[in-house]
Formats: C-alpha cells, structure tokens, sequence
C-alpha cells in the first residue's frame, strides 16, 4: 500500500514499559519515515501536556485524548470536543453522596488534569509514564473546567455499574490495569484521526496505525492498515492486520521492513 500517513500510539508502542522511553530503534523509525515523505502523527489516550516522553522528536500533529483533541505539531490545538456538562453534573451527583463508595477521579482539561481526592495509584501511575502527578482541588472547582477526558481509578464490576448507571452518554476503555479512560460516547481514536485527516486532506485509505492497547481498538480497526504490538491481549490482535514483535524487541521497525514501507 502507498502510505501516506502513520498514527502511533506512545505507550507500549513507541516507548517502552521497561525504560519509559522511546527506543533507539523508534528513532529511527521516524527519522527515516519523514524522509521518505511519510506524515507521522501520535494517536494517544495521554492529553498533549503529557507528551513530554517525545520531546526532540517532530510529529506533524497529535491525536490526544483518545480522539477528543488534534493538535498541530507545535501542540497547538486544532480541534477539541470536551465532555457534555450533563456527564460532568452526573458525575458530580455520585461523588457527592457519602452514602456511596467513594473513589478517586481525574479530569484532563486544557491546561492541566486534576483530582478529586489524593490517591497513591494515581501518583504511581504519573511516576510510570513520567509526568506531573494530578493537582488535587475540588471538585465544584473542576467540574467548570473544559473537560476533554477522565480517568476513572476503577475497574470490573465497580466500573461497569458506574458507567452503566451514572455515566450513560460516556464510554470506558482500558490500556492500563489500574484505570480505565474514560471519554463521550463516539469519541474514540479513529474519531480523532478522521478530524486530522480531514485537516490535513489524506485519504483513510492511505493511512497505516501502531497500538498495543483496548483504547486502540478503534484505531486498528479504522485506518487502511493496522499493526499491533506483540504484547497486545487478544482483542487488540483481533482488531489489527497484522501482529508484530513488542517495542523492547523493535517491532515497528521490523513491521515496517517486513511491509516493504522502510
């Protein structure tokens, strides 16, 4: 296929779990992949501010947010979609009842992401993927912000009634064990994508996506072609075109030289 455009998730795909960096053979990946004229793009469910992980590294833009927001590739925001007020009120209203178990819950916004109450899982999970921890502040306070995503620090049977009782407009998906993203019904990765691509005029057909994750199901479904990482569960294979080594063993590199694309 002529590919004119790759999506690539961060974690687990260009930046290993082991070193929480891009891997040398990542960089050079997208070193070759823009001189041969192919448009590289980050598809994350991080928010922009936490692309950090990246810096020294040119992108044409970002998906962030699982699809809830484009950027340019100075960050600058193209296009955001944040979460309807009626979901933030829904969620509000659960909190707020003390007769109900209580749990942690962060909001990504423009500027920052926040949370609601301190929790050590949602500290060690910033320190894992290196960036900032969340800033605590009240909830009143957060629930007037523009609010892209949340990040639910629950999972199994505790999240499903959540979502299917409070949260009914929104949808849940899993990359990482201790929490689930949490983002607008319909709003998914393959959403954002479609709005990057409409910006920068190519064609679905042309495109080609990474991802090893549950939030990059939709991803891997939607572009031209798909690729997940070796790590990935079942699901995610399911969901891909193609299945590659683990980003510790350079699978994109080698996906990419076995697709005739490098």
């Amino acid at each position: 296929m002529a590919v004119k455009a790759i999506f690539f998730d961060i974690d687990g795909t260009l930046v290993s779990f082991k070193t929480h960096r891009v891997t040398e053979s990542n960089v050079r990946v997208l070193k070759a992949l823009r001189e041969k004229g192919i448009k590289v793009f980050i598809s994350t469910g991080r928010m922009v501010k936490m692309t950090g992980v990246l810096d020294g590294l040119l992108f044409d833009g970002y998906v962030a947010n699982n699809g809830a927001t484009c950027y340019d590739r100075e960050k600058k925001m193209l296009f955001g979609r944040t979460l309807p007020k009626s979901e933030l009120t829904a969620i509000y209203k659960r909190l707020k009842d003390e007769s109900l178990p209580q749990f942690p819950l962060s909001f990504m916004c423009s500027d920052n992401y926040y949370l609601n109450r301190q929790s050590d899982v949602a500290e060690e999970i910033a320190r894992v993927v290196g960036v900032a921890p969340p800033v605590v502040i009240p909830l009143e306070e957060i629930i007037e912000k523009d609010v892209y995503q949340m990040c639910i620090y629950l999972r199994g049977k505790e999240l499903d009634e959540l979502m299917r009782d409070w949260l009914k407009g929104c949808t849940a998906s899993i990359w990482n064990p201790l929490f689930a993203d949490v983002n607008e019904t319909g709003i998914t990765k393959a959403y954002g994508i479609d709005k990057m691509l409409e910006l920068f005029k190519i064609d679905l057909k042309d495109t080609l996506s990474f991802g090893d994750g549950g939030n990059d199901i939709p991803m891997l479904e939607h572009t031209g072609m798909s690729v997940c990482m070796g790590n990935a569960a079942d699901d995610v294979r399911a969901a891909s075109d193609y299945i590659t080594e683990d980003v510790d063993s350079d699978g994109v590199e080698k996906a990419l030289l076995r697709l005739g694309i490098l």
